[in-house]
């Protein structure tokens, strides 16, 4: 079977926003050449009403949520700090209610960095708006300039899980991120951490909902065993149809 897998844009916002210039709906190529390699036909959708999530979701088979902005801290609750840089509600709003959707139609979703903060806050949970000013973080959880594919940080996998089986107890990656996830949302648990506790990959109680907060998509031309996290996930896919 053809598994069709929607994968939630980016949106490029004008550095002074205004109302009279289009803003740029648009998706690295890394994460669709990470969904057809495992042989998925991805489906790019665009940023639009929260209200549109429900028909969106209803033509495809599963969701990918990208990285990109940080995400708006009213929405967990929180006021801005300083540190939390760029974010974008419009974008927020509708990817959760993308998630949302996807959940109550009971279709897996897999979210990558920042994708995996959304799948957070759309179950209730919150984040770290700076892991360094608000958890005491030490690792160098951005490494630019370390060019992207390669992998700097060890992170450790809880026995049993979902990320554990396809990679292993421990293993590197890359990180691009200064916030995490700090109180799991509902039905979440953590799979994986840092050495300095920070939340890199979490799983559903069902197994349903998958996410990291490493990019397996900048990785699995050069380290190919990071291919595993986009054929799992279309594996569940299929094996739910």
């Amino acid at each position: 079977m053809t598994v069709k897998v929607g994968v939630a844009s980016n949106h490029l916002i004008h550095p002074i926003p205004r109302f009279d210039v289009n803003f740029v709906d648009y998706i690295q190529r890394d994460y669709i050449d990470g969904l057809r390699q495992a042989d998925a036909l991805p489906l790019v959708l665009p940023l639009g009403d929260p209200k549109d999530a429900k028909a969106y979701i209803e033509q495809v088979d599963a969701l990918v949520l990208s990285g990109g902005q940080g995400v708006t801290p009213v929405l967990y609750g929180d006021e801005p700090i300083k540190e939390v840089a760029e974010t974008d509600i419009y974008r927020d709003q509708f990817e959760i209610a993308l998630v949302k959707a996807a959940v109550k139609a009971h279709k897996p979703v897999l979210g990558i960095c920042r994708g995996e903060q959304i799948i957070n806050v759309a179950l209730g949970g919150t984040l770290f708006q700076d892991i360094y000013k608000q958890m005491g973080a030490v690792g160098k959880h951005n490494q630019f300039p370390t060019s992207w594919e390669i992998p700097t940080q060890h992170v450790t996998t809880t026995d049993g899980s979902w990320l554990n089986q396809i990679l292993g107890e421990r293993f590197l990656v890359n990180t691009f991120h200064h916030q995490a996830i700090h109180q799991l949302g509902e039905n979440l648990k953590s799979v994986a951490e840092s050495d300095d506790h920070v939340v890199e990959a979490i799983e559903s109680q069902d197994g349903n909902i998958i996410g990291v907060q490493f990019h397996p998509e900048m990785m699995f031309k050069t380290h190919p065993e990071f291919a595993k996290v986009f054929d799992y996930f279309v594996d569940r896919v299929r094996a739910g149809s």
